[in-house]
């Protein structure tokens, strides 16, 4: 057994997938250490506060970016395979372009509508300024992760910046610091443009040389699947960010708080999803569009393997440790340990699908992701319009954990049908995932 164990650790795929999840994990504890220092340093009333706008901002900020992070990973990976420098220099200044010009849009209507709800200035400003950073670290980070590496793109945005919040959370503690929304906001804005910094000059030093080539556009084709990436970008925000602002508007302030904690506790398992996609998203692409079908096959598989060890283990450490975890914010939230149990379930079943979302954007298979997201949004909703009242935050804890299923669900069988490729655990149950000669990426006939 031993040997097994040794063994399987030494390769490649393995690796890779382990340290990706490692660089999660230890987002995922900085995250947790910010968010719970958080909440000791503001009122139960100010934390929800500051969840909600947090949460506004997040998806504000997708909505700026107009699908075009998205797009970079699609295009970028294709046209290195195919080695076309020209056209890698045209969707980097397209994207580049696009979102600048939409986001100073987006910005200016969250100006407009938080003077019109009566907050202070110093809010907006603080508002808007993270927002329009989040999204420049956010399509920072895709372009590094494939053009640099995964520690890069990934650290930048989700290590570097939350270990000096973290910091000066601790100093506001010991302190007996009180802190307001607004000046967490500002402190997360400057330590995340230290991240973006990072990111140019990584990126900068392996781009090739442009002056020489003439970019190139593929306008028309870009258009098309930046605008299913945009819609699929804002549901998958609306999924994971839009649930605090409705607890926020049906219950009150410190509800939207609990069931933020809870949320963050159970991306535990979440965290899962973000690694394989970050690992996929750089690795399946290449072997793809290369139609090294065997590699891709055995990196699948290895990724299933350390999605099953890592959802039992997830799943233990919630039922076991979550009361513990939830005292770390406040006394208040630790009798919400259903609360957590119920999300973690959610998220333990989608992490469990593997990164069937991922196969089916980089493969060409855009189009289809989206109405399954948009059904996993309105079932969440309605859900939270039926349980809420009755159940509180319980309630919306039941209903974001059955949409999540039934997305879950769905999206594998879509893969399955659309490119013969079983990303779930349940691969390890067959001898192979990847049905001979099935390509459904654009361009490609069966059989090729």
């Amino acid at each position: 057994m031993i040997a097994s164990i040794v063994q399987f650790l030494r390769r490649d795929v393995t690796r890779g997938v382990v340290g990706t999840i490692l660089l999660k994990v230890g987002s995922g504890a900085l995250a947790f250490a910010l968010f719970s220092l958080a909440a000791r340093t503001m009122s139960p009333d100010g934390f929800g506060i500051f969840a909600t706008w947090l949460s506004v901002a997040q998806i504000a900020a997708v909505v700026g970016l107009v699908g075009q992070e998205s797009l970079l990973v699609r295009f970028l990976n294709e046209y290195r395979v195919e080695d076309r420098p020209d056209l890698t220099k045209g969707v980097l200044l397209s994207s580049l372009k696009i979102s600048s010009v939409a986001m100073l849009i987006v910005i200016g209507a969250i100006a407009i509508v938080a003077s019109t709800r009566g907050d202070g200035w110093l809010l907006i400003v603080a508002v808007s300024a993270y927002t329009a950073v989040s999204a420049g670290l956010m399509l920072g980070s895709q372009v590094a992760r494939s053009l640099v590496s995964i520690l890069i793109g990934e650290g930048s945005r989700e290590i570097l910046w939350r270990v000096v919040v973290v910091l000066f959370l601790l100093v506001a503690l010991f302190g007996h610091g009180q802190l307001d929304p607004a000046e967490l906001l500002a402190v997360m804005t400057i330590a995340m443009s230290i991240g973006i910094v990072t990111q140019i000059v990584a990126v900068a030093r392996v781009l090739p040389d442009f002056r020489g080539t003439a970019a190139h556009f593929e306008t028309s084709r870009w258009r098309s699947s930046a605008l299913h990436f945009w819609v699929a970008s804002i549901l998958e925000a609306a999924n994971q960010y839009f649930d605090v602002i409705l607890v926020y508007w049906m219950l009150d302030p410190a509800s939207a708080g609990i069931y933020f904690a809870a949320s963050r506790l159970a991306n535990i398992l979440a965290l899962l999803s973000a690694a394989l996609y970050s690992f996929g998203a750089r690795r399946l692409p290449s072997l793809y569009f290369s139609r090294n079908h065997q590699e891709f096959e055995r990196t699948l598989r290895l990724m299933a393997e350390v999605t099953a060890l890592c959802v039992v283990s997830g799943l233990l450490l919630i039922w076991v440790g979550g009361p513990y975890l939830l005292n770390l914010f406040g006394p208040h939230f630790a009798a919400q340990h259903w609360v957590l149990i119920v999300l973690a379930i959610g998220t333990a079943v989608q992490a469990a699908g593997g990164p069937s979302a991922a196969i089916l954007q980089l493969t060409g298979h855009e189009r289809i992701y989206v109405p399954v997201v948009a059904a996993n949004v309105a079932l969440r909703l309605v859900g939270f319009l039926v349980l809420i009242p009755w159940l509180g935050v319980l309630g919306a804890a039941i209903s974001a954990t059955a949409s999540l299923a039934f997305a879950t669900i769905a999206l594998n069988i879509l893969c399955r049908r659309r490119t013969g490729v079983d990303p779930s655990i349940f691969v390890l149950l067959r001898f192979s995932s990847w049905k001979r000669g099935t390509y459904a990426v654009r361009g490609a006939e069966p059989g090729e």
